[in-house]
């Protein structure tokens, strides 16, 4: 019951009826866990921290706690650890990619272009294979961040065009494609992808009073 919740972003009634479970059963990894999410789903990365580490130390083996784990900790710039939980996921259910994103991103982040290349290029292809539409929209779209930052911008609208294809919801890659298309020489272009832009993003994100910026580019 309380995953679906979940599921249904219903976060606050999922953690009333998890915090009395964590309490009377402290021991149990599972329900830290999902008490972790609810916080995870809503950014709130500093609570969920702490759970996430709680579940691990209860049972070590629960892999499915790592790559959000390791998520979690990415949003809290702590690299290294974010890395070894991906690395340790990744040794239990190799060929994950998600997981090889992830790694891809903190090598990006590092300055590592060359094994950053390496992990969006595999990771595109296996979720490719497995039909993860969404995950190789994402890995192509950050590998023409290093197509950008090796200068080859064909390459990036290249793979910036087909991620908007794989997910024509992701309303950053047609910014992404914009930004290419301009450097090319191509200003048409560059606004239908401008304007593509925020269309999607008014639809993806309407503004409301406690997000307001949702309207802007």
């Amino acid at each position: 019951m309380c995953l679906q919740l979940i599921e249904q972003r219903r976060y606050d009634e999922a953690r009333r009826m998890l915090e009395p479970v964590v309490a009377d059963h402290p021991g149990w990894p599972r329900a830290q866990f999902y008490l972790a999410l609810t916080y995870h789903k809503q950014n709130r990365y500093a609570e969920a921290r702490g759970l996430y580490e709680r579940t691990l130390q209860l049972d070590p083996g629960y892999h499915t706690a790592k790559p959000f784990y390791g998520w979690c900790l990415y949003y809290l710039g702590e690299l290294t650890r974010s890395r070894e939980l991906f690395k340790s996921f990744l040794a239990e259910r190799p060929g994950y990619p998600d997981a090889i994103f992830a790694l891809g991103l903190i090598d990006f982040d590092d300055d590592d272009i060359d094994s950053a290349r390496v992990r969006f290029t595999e990771a595109a292809r296996l979720a490719a294979e497995r039909g993860d539409r969404s995950t190789e929209a994402k890995s192509l779209a950050r590998l023409a961040d290093v197509h950008v930052r090796t200068g080859d911008l064909e390459k990036a609208r290249e793979k910036l065009q087909r991620s908007v294809e794989l997910n024509p919801d992701n309303y950053e890659t047609y910014f992404k494609l914009s930004r290419v298309l301009q450097r090319l020489g191509d200003d048409a272009g560059a606004e239908r992808a401008r304007l593509k832009h925020v269309e999607v993003r008014k639809r993806m994100r309407p503004a409301t009073a406690t997000d307001p910026a949702a309207e802007g580019p």
